[in-house]
């Protein structure tokens, strides 16, 4: 008992006690500095800017929140390795269409880093439906190029962008351009411009360009401006009564003019000599002089003529003919159907085609046309069978025949 209770006293002894402490707490802070586990959490606040994500193609976002507030904890070390842009903030559209919504802020943090609080959590949203049109981009020229210089060979990458708007505001735009200034086209180099919208109002919702930015290549000259022109042909007269003209074609298709910018803007095409093609009956090959212009400070480029091409095909012309009367062929005692045979209708109507000439001096009678039925094979006293029709003349087709069939009976005599 003695010994259980000095034991015990030895245990409660405050220097016992005190040593223990000291020994764990000496054990705790090499244990913590040996596995680097000393965390000390910060806080921080900082502006996100917000995503909206899976939103459909045919929807546009009205008065989007750009930004919003999120706070932030994470250990020191960590939060002085973390990146702005580390934090994704982002609103989910999955699935909405055009309306006005309230929906929830979604942050994502990187490991380690916790978001406290997110201001606002929610963001009213509101939808519209977008309309799409192609536009081509024009070139607006600086007005101080010098006199006698001009741009050649101008190329534009893409010619035309998509612009997207509710139906109002893309009824307000005349046009989109980019504005290149004389410093940068004298350098010859490749441009990467915005794109400018010119608008009659101003918009409700946001207009979007998509790219909003293009290239342009261009080498600035000196001398006259050039423009290239479609050729258009004059033709006079018609051909020979049973052709048209199928396709009449020049090389060149396109001819290059110069003289003052002013003046070729006006121009879109020039004119050939006029042809006179009444009554030809075949293809045509020509060599056409082009038309000069009256304004004697436009001209063409090494170019006086262009060969000229007619080709043509043949046309049909159609009459009906009435009431033709319909004969019976293929009787005779062999086959059994000898006797008095009557047809129900007795005749037919038929449409024959032939070129306009022909067709213009027909003959029934020296065209050789011969309406019938076939009583060939035919052992029935009674039945009904197909017209036929032919014609002697290899200038005429049948295309139609009413009726297409009758009924053909005997009496047996």
């Amino acid at each position: 008992m003695n010994v259980s209770k000095k034991f015990d006293d030895i245990l409660t002894s405050p220097w016992i006690l005190w040593g223990i402490s000291v020994s764990v707490a000496v054990f705790m802070w090499f244990y913590v500095l040996d596995k680097g586990e000393i965390v000390v959490n910060e806080k921080r606040q900082f502006l996100c800017m917000l995503e909206y994500r899976n939103l459909a193609p045919e929807l546009g976002i009205r008065n989007a929140v750009k930004e919003i507030t999120v706070e932030i904890e994470a250990p020191e070390n960590v939060m002085n390795q973390l990146e702005y842009d580390a934090i994704l903030c982002e609103v989910d559209l999955k699935r909405l269409s055009s309306g006005k919504y309230r929906e929830n802020v979604k942050a994502t943090a990187p490991q380690n880093v916790r978001v406290a609080s997110i201001t606002p959590s929610r963001v009213d949203v509101e939808l519209i439906r977008l309309a799409g049109r192609m536009i081509p981009v024009e070139v607006a020229l600086p007005q101080d190029i010098p006199a006698g210089r001009y741009l050649e060979a101008v190329e534009i990458v893409p010619k035309e962008l998509n612009v997207k708007g509710t139906d109002r505001d893309l009824a307000k735009i005349g046009s989109v351009n980019i504005a290149p200034t004389f410093q940068e086209l004298e350098k010859g180099r490749e441009l990467l411009l915005p794109v400018k919208i010119a608008q009659s109002e101003p918009f409700e919702y946001e207009v979007t360009l998509e790219p909003p930015q293009v290239k342009m290549n261009a080498t600035l000259v000196t001398g006259q401006p050039k423009k290239k022109v479609a050729v258009n042909v004059r033709l006079s007269g018609k051909p020979f009564m049973d052709f048209t003209v199928r396709s009449v074609t020049t090389d060149p298709a396109e001819v290059m003019l110069q003289g003052p910018k002013e003046k070729l803007d006006a121009i879109s095409a020039i004119d050939t000599e006029t042809i006179d093609i009444t009554d030809i009956s075949e293809d045509q090959t020509l060599i056409v002089p082009l038309r000069p212009f009256k304004d004697k400070e436009v001209s063409t480029v090494d170019v006086k003529s262009a060969k000229l091409s007619i080709q043509l095909e043949p046309i049909t012309a159609q009459k009906q003919l009435s009431g033709i009367g319909i004969a019976i062929m293929g009787t005779d005692s062999k086959n059994g159907n000898e006797g008095k045979w009557t047809v129900n209708p007795p005749v037919a109507d038929v449409t024959v085609e032939a070129l306009p000439s022909r067709m213009e001096a027909f003959d029934l009678e020296g065209a050789g046309l011969k309406v019938f039925v076939d009583l060939s094979n035919i052992f029935l006293r009674k039945t009904t069978l197909p017209v036929r029709a032919v014609f002697t003349s290899d200038d005429f087709k049948i295309t139609k025949i009413d009726p297409s069939t009758v009924t053909v009976s005997s009496s047996g005599e």
